[in-house]
């Protein structure tokens, strides 16, 4: 922002209402790192993506693979290769024709009178350095609707993705998923982090999801075999705690809040102590800290609110 005036303080000041100021912590980030004498940031405010994923056994972890059906080719779960988790889809490929692999089918999307965009993704590796893939969104008889480019298989994972959008007022319909072959060939590969979502606010293929990826992942029901949702992170800080590991007594440890920390602008936390806020915070950027000399470890967590 230009030509800012000291009457802008109103931009720079939040007042919590009275709805915020009861509102109880939901959101939390723990901690445990070194410190440096530059400063560095404990949490930097990010809420982040807010995303859903349909597959119910994205990353292969369940035994059970009969949400995806072969088409033209053999899959199994296979231990032997993955992206994340224990596990991931091999597919072998009949070699026949191009478009063999296997597809994953959604539920009905419901009938909606504004437009729906449909992403797919996953990331696939090859048995060997040949041979290409592609993931496609057909309609539930196999018609493609929407493709990604032909991707060259390799012996790293690398992601894929198509979208699609749904025009308004569309009769409720399921979709299909489907990863096959772009050309004939007889290489095997693997499939993971497999991921079909649902918006309406737009096209952008999200962060994959499912529900054991960390702080603010969840499964919807059964972990891998159901769907998962990608929370919002904390927007606003309200507490913290955070102790000084180091019992050297010149390692001393300062905190700021929305701003950086330095000796003058931060809560000293002397070498064994804790400090923790008694009374709820209200700020919405960062927490900083740096350490007098030295680096020592500090532990504890931040507290907060999605908004």
């Amino acid at each position: 922002m230009a030509n800012e005036r000291h009457t802008d303080v109103r931009e720079w000041e939040i007042e919590a209402s009275t709805r915020q100021a009861v509102h109880p912590y939901t959101k939390y980030h723990p901690f445990r790192q070194a410190t440096a004498t530059t400063a560095a940031n404990l949490l930097a405010i990010d809420r982040g993506e807010i995303a859903v994923n349909w597959v119910t056994n994205p990353r292969i972890e369940a035994s059970d693979i009969t949400m995806f059906t072969a088409s033209g080719s053999g899959i199994t779960r296979s231990t032997d290769q993955q992206s994340v988790g224990a596990a991931s889809l091999l597919a072998d490929p009949a070699n026949s024709a191009a478009g063999e692999g296997w597809y994953w089918t959604s539920p009905a999307i419901a009938y909606s009178v504004h437009p729906q965009h449909i992403t797919v993704q996953a990331e696939v590796r090859g048995a060997s350095a040949s041979g290409s893939v592609k993931i496609q969104i057909t309609d539930a008889s196999g018609t493609e609707l929407a493709v990604s480019a032909d991707t060259n298989l390799t012996t790293s994972f690398a992601q894929i993705t198509a979208s699609y959008t749904i025009p308004g007022s569309t009769t409720a319909a399921a979709y299909r998923l489907t990863v096959v072959s772009a050309a004939q060939h007889n290489i095997n590969w693997y499939t993971d982090k497999i991921m079909f979502e649902v918006r309406e606010d737009t096209n952008a293929v999200s962060t994959y999801v499912d529900g054991a990826s960390g702080l603010n992942y969840e499964w919807t029901g059964t972990a891998n075999a159901s769907t998962s949702i990608k929370r919002p992170a904390m927007g606003v800080i309200r507490g913290v705690q955070i102790k000084n590991e180091s019992s050297s007594a010149g390692e001393i440890v300062y905190v700021a809040f929305d701003s950086t920390a330095t000796s003058s602008t931060g809560i000293a936390v002397l070498a064994g102590e804790t400090y923790e806020s008694n009374f709820p915070l209200d700020f919405r950027t960062n927490v900083s800290i740096i350490s007098a000399s030295g680096t020592p470890t500090v532990k504890g967590v931040i507290w907060g609110v999605n908004s």
